[in-house]
């Protein structure tokens, strides 16, 4: 097997590796999300009918404040006040779904909660007083928007996934097919012949003979 059916077939591995660890991370940071509940993360709880007075702390919680109420609570019949600096109480559109008064976007909501509205333009420092005619639970607004980051990671987690799958796949038959149709680097031995020559034994001996001849023709004429 080549280099480069190797390397092929070990990017086709790690591709399916990184895909199917991407889709559990994706899957548990999904799971994490949707079991969240605004007791969780807690900014502030304030009884039915009651007052409750509280100096904002803007770290960790933005400058607007979720407020939540328990699922059996109607919309329409849901007041909040809030008095100090230039907050504002934003209530979310109520709607009638099969006889029960529910926020727009309540299909959104945790399991056993609404999200009623938002206390907006929440100054650091600033000293606030509410009061709610139910039993409310409120969250600061970076904590809902890391819950919503999470849920959209893992979702994308999830649809990312399938892409690196399907990238190893392809990358472990394209290796396949290389290791099948290559020879792969085999060892090439090279012969070296060394020419030889073969000297003829009779013709040596009819060269020597010649040359005794025409040495004795030579001495007889001298003499």
């Amino acid at each position: 097997m080549n280099n480069g059916t190797r390397v092929t077939l070990g990017l086709g591995a790690i591709g399916i590796v990184i895909g199917i660890l991407v889709m559990i991370l994706g899957a548990g940071s999904i799971g994490d999300a949707d079991k969240w509940r605004p007791t969780d993360d807690v900014y502030l709880e304030n009884s039915q009918g009651e007052t409750v007075s509280f100096i904002h702390i803007k770290e960790g919680n933005g400058d607007s404040i979720a407020v939540f109420v328990s699922d059996d609570v109607r919309c329409d019949d849901f007041t909040l006040e809030i008095q100090g600096g230039e907050a504002w109480w934003k209530v979310d559109t109520c709607v009638n779904v099969e006889g029960r008064s529910l926020p727009s976007g309540y299909e959104d909501d945790p399991e056993g909660w609404l999200h009623l509205g938002t206390i907006v333009e929440v100054e650091d420092g600033v000293e606030y007083t509410i009061s709610t005619s139910h039993d409310v639970v409120l969250v600061g607004w970076e904590v809902i928007e890391g819950v919503v980051g999470e849920f959209l990671g893992g979702l994308a987690a999830i649809c990312g996934g399938p892409t690196f799958l399907c990238c190893g796949l392809i990358f472990l038959v394209i290796g396949g097919v290389m290791a099948v149709t290559s020879g792969g680097n085999k060892t090439q031995t090279q012969i070296e012949i060394t020419p030889s020559v073969e000297v003829d034994s009779n013709k040596e001996e009819e060269t020597e003979e010649y040359d005794k001849e025409e040495k004795k023709w030579y001495e007889d004429d001298s003499s």
